[in-house]
Protein backbone atom coordinates (compact mmCIF):
# COMPACT_ATOMS: atom_id res chain seq x y z
CA UNK A 1 0.00 0.00 0.00
CA UNK A 2 2.78 2.82 0.66
CA UNK A 3 4.21 2.04 -2.70
CA UNK A 4 0.56 3.27 -4.04
CA UNK A 5 0.70 6.31 -2.42
CA UNK A 6 4.44 7.55 -3.62
CA UNK A 7 3.46 6.91 -6.93
CA UNK A 8 0.07 8.92 -6.64
CA UNK A 9 1.45 12.31 -7.99
CA UNK A 10 2.77 11.26 -11.52
CA UNK A 11 6.17 11.93 -11.84
CA UNK A 12 6.41 14.09 -14.96
CA UNK A 13 4.18 16.73 -12.53
CA UNK A 14 6.53 16.92 -10.06
CA UNK A 15 9.45 17.24 -12.59
CA UNK A 16 7.61 19.78 -13.97
CA UNK A 17 7.00 21.67 -10.81
CA UNK A 18 10.83 20.99 -9.86
CA UNK A 19 11.27 23.30 -13.19
CA UNK A 20 8.73 25.97 -12.57
CA UNK A 21 10.20 26.53 -9.45
CA UNK A 22 13.93 26.57 -9.80
CA UNK A 23 14.39 30.05 -11.28
CA UNK A 24 13.07 31.57 -8.02
CA UNK A 25 15.54 32.69 -5.51
CA UNK A 26 18.61 34.88 -5.88
CA UNK A 27 20.92 31.91 -5.19
CA UNK A 28 19.92 30.65 -9.05
CA UNK A 29 21.50 31.94 -11.99
CA UNK A 30 18.64 33.59 -14.06
CA UNK A 31 17.31 31.55 -16.84
CA UNK A 32 19.41 32.28 -20.02
CA UNK A 33 15.81 33.88 -21.99
CA UNK A 34 15.56 37.48 -23.55
CA UNK A 35 11.89 38.68 -23.38
CA UNK A 36 10.74 41.35 -25.81
CA UNK A 37 7.39 42.68 -25.13
CA UNK A 38 5.63 44.46 -28.03
CA UNK A 39 2.18 44.42 -29.78
CA UNK A 40 3.62 44.69 -33.26
CA UNK A 41 7.16 44.80 -33.59
CA UNK A 42 10.17 41.99 -33.55
CA UNK A 43 13.26 42.37 -31.96
CA UNK A 44 15.07 43.21 -35.36
CA UNK A 45 12.71 46.46 -35.94
CA UNK A 46 13.86 48.27 -32.83
CA UNK A 47 16.79 50.28 -34.12
CA UNK A 48 16.47 53.46 -31.74
CA UNK A 49 17.79 51.57 -28.67
CA UNK A 50 20.59 48.68 -28.15
CA UNK A 51 19.13 45.02 -27.59
CA UNK A 52 21.39 42.90 -26.87
CA UNK A 53 22.15 40.26 -29.58
CA UNK A 54 20.22 37.19 -28.16
CA UNK A 55 17.49 34.66 -29.44
CA UNK A 56 13.89 36.60 -27.70
CA UNK A 57 10.65 35.09 -26.91
CA UNK A 58 8.42 37.50 -27.99
CA UNK A 59 5.33 38.09 -26.01
CA UNK A 60 2.44 40.89 -27.13
CA UNK A 61 0.14 41.80 -24.20
CA UNK A 62 0.02 41.31 -20.45
CA UNK A 63 -1.53 38.05 -20.23
CA UNK A 64 1.12 36.60 -22.50
CA UNK A 65 3.80 38.10 -20.51
CA UNK A 66 2.53 36.71 -17.19
CA UNK A 67 2.26 33.39 -18.50
CA UNK A 68 5.84 33.27 -20.06
CA UNK A 69 7.16 34.23 -16.55
CA UNK A 70 4.73 31.71 -14.83
CA UNK A 71 5.92 29.39 -16.93
CA UNK A 72 9.61 29.29 -17.47
CA UNK A 73 10.83 31.94 -14.67
CA UNK A 74 12.42 35.37 -14.51
CA UNK A 75 14.13 35.78 -17.71
CA UNK A 76 17.67 37.26 -17.89
CA UNK A 77 16.47 40.19 -20.21
CA UNK A 78 13.51 42.14 -21.07
CA UNK A 79 12.50 44.65 -23.61
CA UNK A 80 9.34 46.70 -22.74
CA UNK A 81 7.22 48.42 -24.40
CA UNK A 82 4.64 50.42 -23.24
CA UNK A 83 1.30 50.70 -25.46
CA UNK A 84 0.68 47.34 -26.20
CA UNK A 85 -2.93 48.02 -27.82
CA UNK A 86 -4.02 50.48 -30.81
CA UNK A 87 -6.51 52.25 -28.22
CA UNK A 88 -3.37 53.12 -26.35
CA UNK A 89 -1.63 55.14 -29.52
CA UNK A 90 -5.03 57.07 -29.87
CA UNK A 91 -4.89 58.20 -26.67
CA UNK A 92 -1.55 59.47 -26.93
CA UNK A 93 -1.99 61.06 -30.34
CA UNK A 94 -5.52 62.85 -29.05
CA UNK A 95 -5.01 66.89 -28.64
CA UNK A 96 -6.93 66.64 -25.52
CA UNK A 97 -5.84 63.44 -23.88
CA UNK A 98 -5.10 63.39 -20.17
CA UNK A 99 -1.18 63.21 -20.62
CA UNK A 100 0.28 65.51 -18.32
CA UNK A 101 4.27 65.73 -18.78
CA UNK A 102 6.31 69.10 -17.49
CA UNK A 103 9.80 69.53 -17.33
CA UNK A 104 10.91 65.75 -17.03
CA UNK A 105 8.18 64.94 -13.93
CA UNK A 106 5.62 62.81 -14.31
CA UNK A 107 1.75 64.05 -13.10
CA UNK A 108 -0.37 60.58 -11.96
CA UNK A 109 -2.99 61.94 -14.62
CA UNK A 110 -2.84 59.62 -17.37
CA UNK A 111 -5.67 57.45 -18.91
CA UNK A 112 -4.58 54.59 -20.93
CA UNK A 113 -7.92 52.80 -21.14
CA UNK A 114 -8.83 49.33 -19.84
CA UNK A 115 -5.78 47.98 -21.86
CA UNK A 116 -2.36 46.83 -20.00
CA UNK A 117 0.42 48.48 -20.57
CA UNK A 118 4.11 47.73 -20.52
CA UNK A 119 4.04 50.04 -17.68
CA UNK A 120 1.37 47.13 -16.10
CA UNK A 121 3.73 44.28 -16.99
CA UNK A 122 6.84 46.23 -15.42
CA UNK A 123 4.74 46.51 -12.13
CA UNK A 124 3.60 42.69 -12.26
CA UNK A 125 7.54 41.55 -12.38
CA UNK A 126 8.16 44.15 -10.10
CA UNK A 127 6.14 42.69 -7.04
CA UNK A 128 6.54 38.77 -8.70
CA UNK A 129 10.81 39.09 -8.10
CA UNK A 130 10.03 41.20 -4.58
CA UNK A 131 7.93 38.01 -3.45
CA UNK A 132 10.52 35.17 -4.39
CA UNK A 133 13.42 37.42 -3.51
CA UNK A 134 14.40 37.62 -7.02
CA UNK A 135 16.64 39.99 -8.77
CA UNK A 136 14.83 42.08 -11.51
CA UNK A 137 16.70 40.92 -14.87
CA UNK A 138 18.37 43.48 -16.93
CA UNK A 139 15.24 45.94 -19.05
CA UNK A 140 15.44 48.64 -21.57
CA UNK A 141 12.43 50.07 -23.01
CA UNK A 142 12.22 50.52 -26.54
CA UNK A 143 8.54 52.49 -26.38
CA UNK A 144 8.24 55.33 -28.93
CA UNK A 145 5.71 56.64 -26.33
CA UNK A 146 8.18 59.18 -24.51
CA UNK A 147 5.65 59.76 -21.43
CA UNK A 148 5.15 55.94 -20.92
CA UNK A 149 8.56 54.62 -21.60
CA UNK A 150 9.92 57.20 -18.92
CA UNK A 151 6.96 55.90 -16.68
CA UNK A 152 8.16 52.16 -16.95
CA UNK A 153 11.73 53.28 -16.42
CA UNK A 154 11.85 55.63 -13.28
CA UNK A 155 8.93 52.52 -11.57
CA UNK A 156 11.47 49.68 -12.44
CA UNK A 157 14.62 51.96 -11.38
CA UNK A 158 13.10 53.08 -8.62
CA UNK A 159 11.96 49.64 -7.46
CA UNK A 160 15.30 48.12 -7.77
CA UNK A 161 16.95 50.76 -5.34
CA UNK A 162 14.43 50.50 -2.66
CA UNK A 163 13.12 47.18 -2.87
CA UNK A 164 16.54 45.32 -3.27
CA UNK A 165 15.19 43.07 -6.37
Amino acid sequence: MPAVLKTAVPKRYREFESHRFRHFTKETNMVERYLFLDDERSPGDVTWCALPSAKYAVVRNFDEFTRHVLTFGVPKFVAFDHDLADFHYKVMLEENSSFTFDDGDLKKTFNYGPEKTGYDCAKWLVDFCEERNVKFPDFVVHSMNPVGGLRIKQYVEDAKRHLNI
